[in-house]
């Protein structure tokens, strides 16, 4: 409880470094970009701290993030004084800014009480985000030494763990903490952030109901927080007994249904609810709520408050009432600066990001251009053109952590096999899709038939682009799609029919409904560009990565889109709706009704699946709490001793302490993570991923030759050549070597001992 407290405070405090500034970039919104201030903030107070350790003498540490931080205060100061204005906008914004504090309370408590039930950083990519987070706190300069490549720097994205870590400092708590912390952070932030952006959208038009704001932003907090896929209610029902093989098994998803077994309503079968992220064959299809019960502080989930940030700045875009020129830019250098921090930020947080975000901001100006007369060609050279600048400045912003990262060479290709097909597709997107169809057919959306006609064309295009390039090869991509044409041919239509509907109500002025159609339309076009085309990286794992890291841009939009698009309806229905519904219940026409009712029972359901899953984490046994290294101690307690001893007596700096290398998502390489001493190597798949270059496979021999060897001469002399000055020798140890292998280091002195637990110290001088 004390470190939460601790945590929010230092939260609130920089926050309040983010106010003045946010009403810089999102002045023009209904909210005044208050709901957006602490997710900037924090991100400029990382950025201004993590280019000064980079490229100054400045150490990283406690002081250097107090005077970030009192540098921003300092901004903010100037502009008070130099436009008193902007404390009176700020002052109108009370409201909204009381309600996006309470929300962040109500949203952080909840995530810490998830996670308090399962907090440990075993399993999934937790150790390595652990051993990151670890990392930067100790680290001198910037990018901080990789745990598990000695003599190395990290090569990874890794801004978000400074942030963590920044308020961590702050806060006075310990990267073990901070670990479950800054989870909780991230998914508070991005909560507000959502609200802030729904309630912003909807209020681009007039309004007859003042709760329809409010409307908006509920419903889009609860999609992006907390709702699931129907899959999620699928694997519920049939733990039930509901259904069965020949219901479920006909979905085609590997596991469901699982066994018919139950306590209390949730399924017995351990970690069922995996199963939501593995619908469709060779993907992974996170989405934020599983995140937050998974507990890992990854990438993608640290940098989605900056994403909806980035949404917001595209919707200031889309509104359209300012010309878009470089006048703008020059008028406001401080708009300019901020816009391309941002997107910098996101580059630097989880680079696949700035790539959709990016693009969606270059629609929004585009759609800006189209509003005014420019031809479509002309629109995107426009858009292009005024956008320029933000680039140029996140680029030399975000350019000294991007050169440091030795990554293997990326490239694009078709996809020729592993489509998605329709049942599957509705599993997982489905319930966040029920809001948007509801709101379209409540708001009877239409268009032309000409501009049905672009639309379709226009969505058409991508797949256009996926026949020119598939049908080069000697491969038959066309007949192996088999039913991932019908989804190909539903994504299509759907997106042209958003699209054409989108601008027709552009062009009649009415920029709230425009807008939550072009968010759907995007969420859409994401999706179909990942059945089209994959990033090829060094997994070599089909489009399993790039599903994963865009579907994860797509469900924050459907979750918008959805809460506008249902506030919309609500704020255009009959004096007293639920009345309305039940006439149109009774009504021949009631296919509408009956469809919003169905559409709220499934959507409800699918509510189901978080409070399930909390529920079932909770029977794991871990130790509850905060502290990610809690199971140490219980799991092993001699590997807890030799952690703390390492911690007191070893300088991450001056020492190397040997461990054996443990695969991707083991248990091994915990004290290198959790100390940040290094070792030779670890996770040897990931550093594939992230050094290129490195010699990782010279590395493993090593490690193996020492210890296979022992308390040689041969292994003296690797040991020092890399540079290795303890020997740590543990569980993981023993099972990859032997139960002996404490016995092969009699000769070098042993500076630690606990059950099941030594630590050698390598000779200096001759034997």
């Amino acid at each position: 409880m004390q470190q939460a407290l601790a945590w929010y405070l230092a939260l609130l405090l920089v926050g309040g470094a983010g106010l003045l500034p946010a009403t810089l970039l999102f002045g023009r919104l209904r909210s005044r970009g208050v709901l957006y201030a602490r997710p900037l903030a924090l991100l400029l107070l990382a950025q201004i701290v993590w280019l000064a350790a980079a490229l100054t003498s400045i150490p990283y540490g406690t002081g250097l993030v107090a005077s970030a931080l009192a540098a921003l205060y300092g901004w903010s100061a100037w502009l008070a004084w130099r436009d008193r204005g902007r404390l009176h906008t700020l002052w109108r914004a009370r409201r909204t800014l009381l309600a996006g504090e309470a929300l962040l309370l109500v949203v952080f408590v909840l995530v810490l009480f998830v996670r308090a039930q399962a907090p440990a950083a075993i399993s999934t990519e937790k150790p390595m985000d652990l051993m990151l987070l670890t990392a930067v706190h100790h680290a001198q300069q910037l990018p901080p030494p990789d745990s598990w490549l000695a003599g190395y720097e990290v090569s990874y994205y890794h801004l978000g763990h400074v942030m963590l870590d920044a308020v961590g400092r702050l806060a006075g708590v310990a990267p073990r903490h901070g670990f479950n912390l800054g989870l909780a952070m991230a998914a508070a932030l991005a909560a507000v952030a959502i609200a802030g952006l729904a309630s912003d959208a909807v209020a681009l038009g007039p309004l007859r109901r003042r709760a329809t704001p409010w409307i908006a932003a509920g419903i889009a907090v609860v999609t992006l927080i907390w709702l699931a896929p129907l899959e999620g209610l699928a694997d519920l029902a049939a733990a039930n007994g509901l259904g069965g093989e020949g219901l479920w098994g006909r979905l085609g998803v590997s596991g469901l249904p699982g066994p018919a077994e139950a306590t209390h309503g949730v399924p017995d079968q351990f970690w069922w609810w995996w199963r939501a992220t593995r619908v469709i064959p060779g993907t992974i299809s996170e989405f934020p709520a599983f995140s937050y019960i998974l507990g890992d502080p990854h990438a993608h989930v640290l940098a989605l408050p900056l994403g909806i940030a980035a949404l917001a700045v595209a919707l200031d875009t889309f509104e359209g009432g300012t010309t878009l020129s470089w006048r703008r830019w020059t008028a406001r250098p401080e708009a300019l600066l901020l816009a391309g921090a941002l997107f910098a930020g996101l580059a630097m947080t989880n680079a696949w990001d700035v790539l959709a975000y990016g693009l969606i901001w270059l629609a929004a100006a585009a759609a800006a251009f189209r509003a005014v007369g420019w031809p479509l060609h002309g629109a995107i050279f426009g858009a292009g053109r005024y956008l320029a600048a933000p680039t140029l400045v996140g680029l030399a912003i975000a350019w000294p952590l991007l050169q440091t990262l030795d990554t293997s060479s990326i490239g694009a290709t078709v996809v020729s096999d592993s489509a998605s097909d329709p049942a599957r597709l509705l599993l997982f997107w489905g319930a966040p899709l029920l809001p948007v169809v509801l709101a379209a057919l409540l708001t009877r959306q239409g268009a032309s038939r000409r501009a049905l006609a672009g639309g379709v064309a226009l969505a058409a295009v991508p797949l256009v682009l996926w026949l020119l390039w598939a049908t080069g090869g000697e491969a038959d991509p066309l007949g192996s799609r088999g039913v991932g044409w019908l989804t190909l041919a539903g994504l299509i239509l759907a997106i042209g029919v958003a699209v054409a509907a989108s601008a027709s109500r552009y062009a009649e002025g009415s920029r709230n409904h425009a807008a939550w159609l072009a968010l759907a339309a995007v969420a859409g076009a994401i999706v179909l560009a990942t059945e089209l085309f994959h990033v090829t990286d060094a997994l070599r794992h089909a489009r399993m990565n790039t599903v994963f890291k865009f579907w994860y841009v797509a469900w924050p939009l459907l979750a918008a889109s959805g809460g506008i698009g249902l506030a919309l309806a609500w704020d255009a229905a009959p004096p007293r709706p639920l009345a309305a519904i039940r006439a149109r219940l009774a009504s021949p026409r009631g296919a509408i009704a009956a469809f919003a009712v169905l559409a709220a029972l499934l959507w409800l359901g699918s509510l189901l699946y978080a409070p399930a899953a909390t529920v079932s984490r909770t029977r794991e046994g871990q130790a509850r709490g905060l502290d990610a290294l809690a199971h140490v101690e219980r799991r092993d307690p001699g590997l807890g001793e030799a952690l703390r001893w390492v911690e007191q007596e070893l300088d991450p700096a001056r020492h190397v302490l040997l461990e054996a290398a443990s695969r991707s998502y083991g248990r091994g390489n915990m004290i290198s993570a959790a100390s940040a001493t290094p070792t030779l190597i670890g996770w040897p798949g990931h550093q594939l991923q992230w050094h290129s270059e490195a010699p990782l496979t010279e590395r493993l021999d090593v490690v193996n030759t020492i210890y296979r060897e022992g308390a040689g001469l041969r292994s003296q002399e690797l040991a020092r050549l890399y540079g290795v000055t303890y020997v740590y020798i543990g569980r993981e140890e023993r099972s990859q070597f032997g139960g002996d292998v404490a016995d092969r280091f009699a000769g070098w002195p042993t500076v630690f001992e606990a059950p099941g637990a030594r630590i050698v110290a390598v000779p200096t001088g001759p034997q």
